[in-house]
């Protein structure tokens, strides 16, 4: 898969995150003359498909694993995001996502001298995804335009698969001539998997179509009253 392909993927499941953030449930007009708002889009809880290839790189001592994911599909079942109306246009903004998938998950291994390519089938077990950033938010005719202006590296999703015990016997093969290999750290990195988000800067459509005429009302009265004089 070429660079372009991967960071392409990325910011899909990018997409998914910073999109929960004006997609909001109305809170009261004395929150929202406050600045602060909870909103959602129902249309945007469904099932994606392949939302990420590539995967942050394991690398404990001798050990590098690079990690993918070529076939998976992802459920958003619930998704909210607060935001705090704060200087030219720009909203602090808490995100909570929920999740649940399947799929698969492959890993190119390198210990020392041995190389191996390993695959095996992955539950995403339902979890919630929290994160912390800062976004903003202009609408045109095409919809909503979400720009990243802070968010966190990565993100963290744990996952169950059989990829572990695969890696743990690989490992304690290559223990013996290699003393400072830690086989349970190997084990628990695939366990709970970073999954690289795009940089700031990135700027995403929620289209037309992906909101009701309720959602766009009130976010639209939110973000009218948020704009400083």
């Amino acid at each position: 898969m070429t660079a372009r392909a991967g960071r392409l993927r990325a910011r899909t499941i990018a997409l998914v995150l910073a999109a929960s953030a004006p997609a909001l449930a109305p809170q009261g007009l004395a929150q929202e003359d406050a600045g602060v708002r909870t909103i959602t889009f129902e249309r945007l809880n469904r099932v994606y498909e392949e939302l990420i290839d590539d995967l942050s790189r394991i690398q404990i001592g001798p050990a590098d694993v690079a990690l993918r994911s070529p076939a998976h599909s992802l459920t958003v079942s619930r998704h909210a995001a607060t935001l705090t109306a704060g200087d030219d246009g720009v909203f602090e903004t808490e995100l909570e996502l929920d999740i649940f998938g399947s799929g698969q998950i492959a890993a190119d291994v390198v210990i020392g001298s041995l190389e191996s390519q390993l695959t095996q089938e992955l539950v995403v077990p339902a979890q919630t995804l929290r994160l912390e950033g800062a976004v903003a938010i202009r609408s045109d005719e095409e919809g909503y335009w979400i720009r990243t202006e802070r968010m966190p590296s990565t993100t963290q999703v744990r996952i169950e698969s059989e990829l572990g015990t695969q890696l743990f016997t690989v490992c304690r093969q290559m223990a013996l001539v290699l003393v400072s290999l830690d086989c349970e750290a190997i084990e628990r990195a695939v366990t709970l998997i970073s999954v690289p988000l795009p940089e700031a800067g990135a700027e995403y459509l929620i289209a037309l179509e992906d909101t009701t005429p309720e959602e766009r009302r009130d976010l639209d009265r939110f973000l009218s009253r948020s704009r400083k004089p």
